[in-house]
């Protein structure tokens, strides 16, 4: 048989075909992943959240946020605010406000109740230290306001109330350190000062708000004094024996 010519037909390289017979793939591109826009945004959120809290919190501390009498105060528009001593005295005191809210006072604090008569301050004040609230009212104040007050000091064992004669205005509110003057028992000032500051945190001592009931200025104790009745020797009285008039000497007879 005859050999056939070879081809002139260049070499496709099918010849050069790895052994396995298939041909090599490419690789695929790597998957770029999306950046976590979502995760960021919300933490960015939570973060700015959480600052503007701390930074309220900074700012308004004095406004109440983190200061329980800071917020009672403002809970009362117009409330005034004083610094007191406490002192326990058994003397009358001359107060800087009137009626006073606070100061030194009487070992003995007032009953909190309803009085139809003064009460002496020094006791009332004692009572403002164990957290009461004082309301005071001029004796010609009418009676429906008085009634008014009335149903909002009665059932309450840290309230008490007492006409005040000389009083600025026709009605005032008293509690350790803060008070309040108003001039109807309608004004919604007096429910707010009730609500803040009966056994509030104005309070520097926590008791009750009972011991003296009496009505009328402070009743002082007066000095005891004991009479130490003179021994017999000492008062000049003569006894039976020293009363005796003396013997005349004998005269010597002659």
């Amino acid at each position: 048989m005859a050999n056939r010519p070879s081809s002139s037909r260049p070499n496709s390289g099918r010849g050069n075909a790895p052994a396995g017979g298939g041909r090599r793939r490419t690789p695929p591109p790597p998957v770029k992943k999306p950046f976590p826009w979502g995760v960021v945004a919300t933490g960015g959120v939570l973060g700015l959240l959480l600052l503007g809290i701390l930074v309220y919190a900074f700012t308004n501390q004095g406004a109440g946020f983190l200061d329980p009498l800071a917020k009672a105060d403002k809970s009362v528009p117009g409330v005034l605010k004083y610094k007191e001593s406490r002192t326990h005295v058994t003397t009358t005191v001359n107060y800087p406000q009137t009626p006073p809210a606070g100061g030194n006072h009487n070992p003995n604090p007032q009953t909190c109740a309803v009085y139809t008569e003064p009460i002496a301050n020094e006791h009332a004040v004692h009572s403002l230290e164990h957290g009461a609230v004082w309301v005071t009212y001029r004796p010609n104040l009418p009676a429906d306001q008085v009634a008014s007050l009335k149903a909002k000091v009665t059932g309450d064992a840290y309230r008490m109330m007492s006409p005040f004669p000389g009083l600025k205005t026709p009605i005032s509110l008293q509690a350790w350190g803060r008070q309040i003057f108003v001039q109807n028992a309608s004004d919604p000032k007096i429910q707010k000062f009730l609500d803040a500051y009966t056994q509030g945190p104005q309070a520097p001592e926590q008791g009750v708000c009972q011991g003296n009931a009496t009505t009328g200025p402070l009743q002082q104790t007066p000095t005891v004094t004991t009479t130490i009745q003179p021994s017999p020797a000492a008062s000049g009285a003569a006894s039976p024996a020293a009363s005796a008039a003396p013997k005349p000497a004998a005269t010597p007879s002659k």
